[in-house]
């Protein structure tokens, strides 16, 4: 007997597109953001923004997978039908992982790029390792499960030897908690880390709820752990696949989004004050996408402030010679009365004593 598309499955393929696909017209504002404060009017494009474009690209890829099985209209479908759909939806799942791990592994190389301390860059290469080794790991067992290994995404093989349901929705359980495990971490870390920036309150404020956004693809990834748990106590599994499927895009997708979020904060800063509502009175380019040299600057003025005290940081007494370090144009056009300005020394130019690159104590 031929498959039949219910009322609901039908439904269900039509709130699929109808969420997928704004919400992916959605992602890509804070995406193209992103990737032109990289590029314009300096290349600063790297290996962060090298993974989230390689990310966006295998999910739209993994979207173009699961439309086979999406029939907007009830009725009977053919075998061949069926047999393509399941074809695609089986190779739509190792895209998935991919497409997760490069994600996050470009929100950890994000994170990366601010000045933190020890046991902040440990954890990230922490989180990092463990969704790549999830994503590894995962490979073998999708392919060669099965014996013949094709027996696993052919529905036409009838002598087959593979794995019982319940060691499938084992497999699954632990790799949905790996990925809630690592979404939750990496919605909530960028929080904790930029709420530490010397930045006022309200612009703080704005950029961790911008960076908070990840926790909506913590939200989708336990509701496909909920329905893929309960997929052995269902009648119409092609119904269920479809809520699986539309699961799997939104975790793509709102990833996608809250990775590239933050570069938003400069617009958002903008039209707010444009408003009357002004976040910041200094500066409107800081976001953990775009970190000025100058925050770098700022950080060692404060650590030789503690080191010296306020009346060690007068001009300097070294000669020329002891000084190593021009301060870049960008830091040298926003002086502000939040930074400590070093007095110039030789020209116009503003110098930084060596001592405040080596962050030494020893001989200052």
């Amino acid at each position: 007997m031929a498959p039949f598309i219910t009322e609901r499955a039908a439904f269900l393929a039509r709130v699929h597109f109808g969420v997928t696909i704004p919400l992916l017209a959605l992602a890509l504002v804070p995406f193209c953001a992103r990737i032109y404060v990289r590029i314009w009017p300096v290349w600063r494009l790297g290996w962060d923004d090298v993974f989230i474009i390689a990310g966006l690209a295998c999910s739209i890829v993994d979207w173009g997978l699961l439309v086979q099985e999406m029939h907007i209209d009830p009725g009977y479908i053919t075998l061949k039908e069926v047999r393509e759909a399941v074809f695609l939806a089986y190779f739509a799942i190792p895209i998935w992982a991919i497409s997760m791990t490069l994600i996050k592994t470009s929100i950890v190389l994000t994170l990366l790029r601010l000045p933190l301390k020890r046991s902040w860059r440990i954890g990230l290469y922490v989180i990092g390792a463990v969704q790549v080794t999830y994503c590894i790991a995962d490979m073998p067992y999708l392919f060669f499960k099965c014996r013949p290994f094709h027996a696993a995404w052919d529905i036409m093989v009838f002598d087959r030897r593979c794995p019982d349901l319940h060691t499938d929705i084992l497999v699954s359980s632990i790799g949905s908690a790996i990925n809630i495990t690592t979404d939750l971490l990496l919605s909530v870390a960028p929080m904790f880390i930029l709420w530490n920036l010397r930045r006022p309150l309200r612009e703080r404020v704005v950029i961790c709820i911008l960076t908070g956004m990840g926790l909506f693809a913590s939200v989708a990834s336990i509701m496909k752990a909920v329905v893929i748990a309960d997929w052995r106590n269902v009648e119409d599994q092609w119904e269920m696949a479809m809520s699986i499927a539309t699961w799997t895009i939104l975790e793509q997708f709102i990833s996608l989004f809250a990775a590239c979020c933050p570069s938003l904060k400069g617009p958002i800063q903008a039209l707010l004050a444009k408003c009357g509502f002004n976040l910041d009175r200094q500066d409107t380019n800081v976001s953990f996408v775009h970190i000025p040299s100058r925050m770098r600057e700022s950080q060692l003025r404060r650590e030789a402030r503690e080191w010296l005290g306020e009346e060690d940081l007068q001009t300097p007494r070294q000669g020329p010679s002891e000084l190593i370090a021009v301060v870049d144009e960008e830091s040298q056009r926003s002086k502000n009365s939040s930074s400590l300005v070093l007095p110039p020394v030789l020209g116009s130019k503003t110098l930084i004593p060596q001592f405040l690159l080596r962050r030494q104590k020893d001989g200052v």
